[in-house]
């Protein structure tokens, strides 16, 4: 969920943990202004550690390998970068000096250049009618056949025509927050609703800030049949329904996982220590596992029946842990959205029978059109989503720009 949320992330953490990043990086600049290459290495090192996949600390780590002689380590710190982030131009960078004559340094060149190439793959269909809806839960019910998207500047839930992309408005409540995610239980009875206050939306105060709720709505007669609140510093990004009607939602606020069952709202797992930014998650095909995405960190594999059983996901050479928003399982695959990364990508990873990522493939990469797209869904083999959020025509104060923004544009990507 977008820049807004590393960003919202940030002032999510205490006081005191906020204090010890501005604390750490004013020594390291002091480090690296005294010429004490040392010291700035390993304040480096531990802002990186405290805060991963910042793009400053990650550079300055860099540097700060290579201004220590430590030729391998600071190349690949530097891939990392140029995996999240191919907009700077490093090659100027004279801390780097010491390794611009590696064949390792030309190859970052090389992969620099590469990742600026587009890779075209999904295909648009459908342009919306409601041009500052902003939306970004999507979901098809297919004993109705509608299509439901979210809203967060409108605070509502459309349908729309997915031939010509007229919207309706399907759920309105002069009490909703903004709409993230929606996910219909397996008989397409109930749908489940996750919003939270985000200065994005039309009339927000900041007396609503931190405050979110989850829905549960029935979908014929459209009417409220519970509410679950919550209060401090949630913002509830995502959640998925299993086969019993169980609801498990994604925090990005607390980095928290709620579960509702029987009616009842409980933290599920506390990932605190662990997680930083929690966003999409998906089950695998038969449930026993959840897979849950990490703006910062990839992606957290957890045993459902024994949530203790966890594993960070590795990845394959050439990708990025970083950015990774919408989340959807699919024929022993997890299809992935980076935003917040240059370039935005598509990217399809395949798993093995453990559920460890084995290959992947780059669907959508480096396309002008892609603006933050964020969370989608599955019908049948194609993978839709909306290509365009309009975050970045947002001024401080949630006011929105609407001359610099399209129309929401959906596209879909004809999965194998």
């Amino acid at each position: 969920m977008r820049n807004y949320f590393a960003i919202l992330l940030l002032c999510f953490f205490s006081v005191s943990f906020g204090q010890s990043l501005k604390e750490r990086y004013n020594l390291s600049t002091k480090a690296y202004q005294d010429k004490d290459f040392v010291a700035f290495l390993k304040l480096t090192k531990e802002l990186d550690s405290l805060r991963p996949s910042h793009p400053t600390y990650m550079y300055n780590l860099a540097c700060a390998f290579a201004l220590n002689g430590k030729t391998d380590e600071s190349i690949a710190t530097l891939k990392k970068y140029v995996l999240m982030n191919i907009s700077v131009a490093f090659e100027k960078e004279t801390d780097l000096e010491s390794i611009k004559n590696t064949t390792q340094y030309t190859s970052l060149l090389t992969l620099q250049s590469e990742l600026n190439n587009p890779v075209i793959s999904s295909v648009k269909t459908t342009i919306l009618s409601e041009r500052d809806l902003h939306p970004e839960g999507l979901l098809y019910l297919k004993k109705s056949r509608q299509w439901l998207a979210t809203s967060i500047r409108n605070r509502k839930i459309v349908s729309f025509d997915i031939a010509s992309g007229k919207c309706s408005d399907w759920f309105t409540d002069d009490n909703l927050y903004s709409v993230l995610s929606i996910k219909a239980d397996a008989d397409e009875k109930i749908l489940w609703v996750t919003a939270s206050a985000m200065p994005e939306m039309k009339s927000y105060t900041s007396s609503m800030e931190g405050k979110s709720e989850v829905l549960k709505i029935d979908i014929k007669t459209k009417k409220v049949m519970q509410r679950f609140a919550l209060e401090g510093n949630h913002v509830l990004g995502d959640l998925v329904v299993d086969k019993n009607g169980n609801v498990f939602i994604s925090d990005s606020g607390e980095a928290i996982i709620f579960k509702i069952s029987n009616d009842t709202l409980e933290v599920w797992l506390d990932l605190k220590k662990e997680a930083f930014n929690l966003q999409g998650l998906t089950f695998n095909d038969k449930q026993t596992e959840v897979f849950i995405a990490d703006y910062l960190k990839g992606i957290l594999r957890i045993n459902v029946s024994n949530p203790s059983d966890r594993i960070w996901l590795k990845f394959p050479e050439g990708t990025t842990i970083k950015g990774i928003d919408g989340l959807v399982w699919h024929k022993k695959s997890l299809v992935a959205i980076h935003n917040g990364v240059k370039p935005i990508r598509l990217i399809q990873y395949f798993l093995n029978e453990a559920n460890e990522i084995i290959n992947h493939k780059v669907l959508d990469n480096n396309r002008p059109e892609f603006n933050e797209p964020a969370l989608g869904t599955l019908v049948g083999n194609k993978f839709y989503f909306f290509s365009n959020a309009p975050w970045k025509a947002y001024d401080k104060n949630g006011v929105l720009d609407e001359s610099i923004i399209d129309f929401p544009t959906l596209y879909y990507n004809p999965l194998p």
